[in-house]
């Protein structure tokens, strides 16, 4: 089986099995955010989950970050144009379709379904991270999608602030345009996650960093060490202090730029242990991860068209009674529809043959 050899840095499938525990992750906490389990304590699983939630997706961003090299600002743009943009456009048309077929197939009202479709294509069109308010009509969000544009972003200003500052100031660039971005998101929804990109390019800059300096190579100090433990802390800190948790879709962060910050050192530390795991783990389980973490973008854009176009919701009030029977039930059900549809779309070349 391809890439079924643990990775080790520098590697190609190196962030495979992070890239694969991440789309698992996801899916899984989109299907549980439909069945509330009540307002009780919750388990030291569930804390953990959303405490560093926005610190496993600065994770992404920096193993993204990992493979970015200086260029022109135009090969720049075309590079994240065929990359990012093209399957965002193709998520956005499939999800509108299927939206649109689905609501009138279950409701039986041609004008529900269109007003209804018209919330998600104009989302997709602005570009929205989450539903909002624009020229006075609701907009629904374009979903996971928000992560491409943000990464689309963060990309071109990376580029742009390499190819424009000199190194000494590049340190400055990254932090003041973080800022800046963290600023536009309290006084304004802005397009196109704009302020999402602005905000996660740091993540985008430690990626680049750790493969300049090989950083992901060289074993931590005492320091370092005691710096990602005490970010750690930090990150459980806010959640406990403010009871609330990060959210970059949203533009929430519990303390601030502060937070934006810690988010990305256990980011960095999360990769830094998933690379010690994987180099130490070889069997199926991992191989069945590592097999997600190299479909990821077909498997992301694939959980964008039914987490939106099928109306979930109608299995959580039938399983309002039974949440965890009915969470797990479509937790399954999406993975399987999701691994078979990335299955025919990687091998369509050869089924069309």
């Amino acid at each position: 089986m391809e890439g079924t050899k643990p990775r080790t840095a520098n590697s190609l499938g190196m962030f495979d099995l992070l890239k694969g525990i991440g789309m698992l992750t996801i899916v899984f906490a989109h299907t549980g955010e439909l069945y509330p389990m009540g307002s009780g304590s919750i388990n030291l699983l569930t804390f953990c989950m959303f405490a560093y939630r926005e610190s496993l997706m600065a994770a992404f961003y920096i193993a993204s970050g990992y493979g970015f090299r200086k260029r022109s600002i135009g090969k720049c743009i075309d590079q994240q144009v065929t990359t990012l943009l093209k399957p965002y456009i193709y998520t956005g048309i499939a999800t509108t379709v299927f939206h649109f077929l689905i609501h009138y197939l279950c409701y039986g009202s041609l004008h529900n379904a269109t007003y209804e479709t018209g919330k998600v294509l104009g989302g997709f069109a602005l570009g929205l991270p989450h539903t909002a308010e624009y020229f006075g009509q609701t907009f629904f969000s374009c979903g996971p999608m928000w992560y491409l544009l943000s990464l689309m972003i963060a990309w071109i200003l990376l580029d742009l602030i390499l190819n424009i500052f000199p190194e000494a100031y590049t340190n400055w660039a990254v932090l003041g345009t973080m800022l800046l971005g963290w600023g536009i998101s309290l006084v304004w929804e802005a397009p196109f996650c704009i302020a999402q990109g602005m905000v996660s390019l740091p993540y985008l800059y430690i990626g680049y960093l750790a493969k300049k300096r090989r950083l992901f190579e060289t074993p931590l100090s005492g320091r370092a060490k005691a710096g990602l433990i005490a970010s750690a802390l930090g990150v459980v800190a806010g959640v406990l202090l403010t009871q609330r948790t990060d959210c970059v879709s949203m533009g929430e962060w519990t303390m601030g730029p502060l937070s934006i910050l810690l988010d990305g050192a256990v980011g960095y530390g999360i990769i830094r242990l998933f690379l010690k795991w994987q180099r130490r783990v070889d069997g199926p389980i991992s191989h069945a991860i590592e097999w997600v973490g190299r479909r990821s973008l077909f498997i992301f854009c694939i959980h964008t068209v039914e987490l939106t176009a099928i109306p979930w919701y109608l299995m959580a009030a039938k399983y309002a009674d039974h949440p965890v029977q009915g969470m797990l039930l479509q937790f399954v059900f999406s993975l399987v529809s999701i691994f078979a549809v990335t299955e025919l779309l990687m091998r369509r070349k050869e089924l069309g043959r």
